[in-house]
């Protein structure tokens, strides 16, 4: 096994541990849901899917996707493990561009995934594939996190994480005044999201931003965001 499959994998499975011993995540993915009907979910950038979990254990059709080439390794043992094994499947591709044909899901997810992304296309896709009025539940780092990250390389005497902060903070400022989304190394192609920028790109691609989630916080707000039916 390479290094980098091994990282993948020691992540992978740190995920998993923490979420199973957290029972909390479950009940609020499940209550946030309550009165949609999930028969068919997607987790974008999945890792190894534990926040599936929830869903397959109650006979949903689950799919997570993920960039890396060993997605499904690890999440395949981990829900055999489960005894719901059968009801997942795992496959590589990009949130810009879904292997998927239109409202094939209830629900998809998307946990601090954004970030990394060409967010108005990978929004519009994930509109794309929801049929109208199924959810998408998303987790995004505000630009505190990264405040919060250059604070902290600050007194560590990190320069590079200091740059890598300092960076994104200009990309996602550039993106909240302009409106378009830097995508070049400079000053960065990941970015930070707020409430309204959300709410404004979100509405582009034709969601509304129904509720925050329990597991919001002003560093990675949480929200639950409904497909318009028009």
């Amino acid at each position: 096994m390479s290094a980098s499959v091994s990282a993948f994998d020691q992540y992978a499975r740190g995920a998993w541990e923490r979420f199973l011993k957290d029972p909390a995540r479950s009940r609020a993915s499940l209550d946030a849901l309550r009165g949609i009907k999930v028969e068919r979910v997607l987790d974008v950038g999945c890792g190894a899917g534990h926040e599936l979990l929830p869903f397959a254990s109650e006979g949903a059709f689950a799919v997570g996707l993920d960039l890396a080439p060993e997605v499904g390794r690890t999440g395949r043992q981990l829900f055999a493990g489960q005894g719901c094994g059968a009801n997942v499947t795992f496959t590589r591709g990009a949130a810009e561009a879904l292997p998927f044909p239109p409202g094939a899901f209830d629900l998809v997810i998307c946990r601090l995934v954004l970030p990394y992304t060409d967010n108005a296309r990978a929004l519009k896709e994930f509109a794309r594939v929801l049929r109208p009025g199924g959810a998408l539940l998303l987790k995004i780092h505000h630009a505190r996190y990264y405040i919060q990250e250059f604070g902290q390389a600050l007194m560590a005497r990190r320069p590079l994480n200091m740059i890598h902060a300092a960076r994104v903070l200009l990309a996602g400022a550039a993106y909240h005044l302009t409106g378009k989304q830097p995508r070049g190394y400079f000053p960065s192609s990941e970015t930070f999201q707020t409430p309204w920028l959300l709410n404004r790109e979100a509405e582009r691609a034709g969601f509304r931003i129904q509720s925050r989630l329990p597991d919001a916080n002003q560093l990675t707000p949480s929200f639950l965001i409904i497909k318009q039916s028009g």
